[in-house]
């Protein structure tokens, strides 16, 4: 399953510099990297405070600026799991369907309670590829 949101640069997400600050492009992929997991069930079943999401890698390319106003579709594609982590590949397209920042993020899941690694839930992991 591949997801896609759609958001507003803002004044209040540029720099000084007049473009999208790379802070709240993180923040941008963040936000996708949370509705994928909704879309795929993973708070469905659990409580939302017994498991938590945490990044254990992230390597974003920034290769174009982004401005105020502009709409950018910020997307999020399952790339590979293994038996506790996970990739997704992000990217921020922007109006003229140029890629702005592209990248992967690796991600576990956590136990909140016991703080511990757990494996890829089955809501997540049937949308994974295995990793070779």
């Amino acid at each position: 399953m591949d997801g896609a949101i759609t958001i507003t640069v803002t004044e209040a997400h540029c720099d000084e510099l007049g473009h999208l600050n790379h802070v709240e492009a993180v923040r941008y992929l963040e936000r996708a990297r949370g509705r994928w997991y909704r879309e795929c069930g993973l708070f469905d079943t659990v409580s939302e405070h017994s498991l938590g999401t945490v990044v254990v890698n992230i390597d974003y390319n920034y290769r174009v600026e982004c401005f105020v106003g502009e709409r950018l579709k910020v997307t999020t594609r399952p790339v590979s799991m293994g038996t506790r982590s996970f990739t997704l590949e992000h990217a921020i397209i922007k109006p003229d369907g140029r890629t702005a920042i592209d990248g992967q993020c690796t991600s576990v899941i956590m136990d909140l309670a016991e703080r511990s690694i757990v494996p890829v839930p089955q809501c997540l992991a049937v949308h994974l590829p295995k990793r070779a």
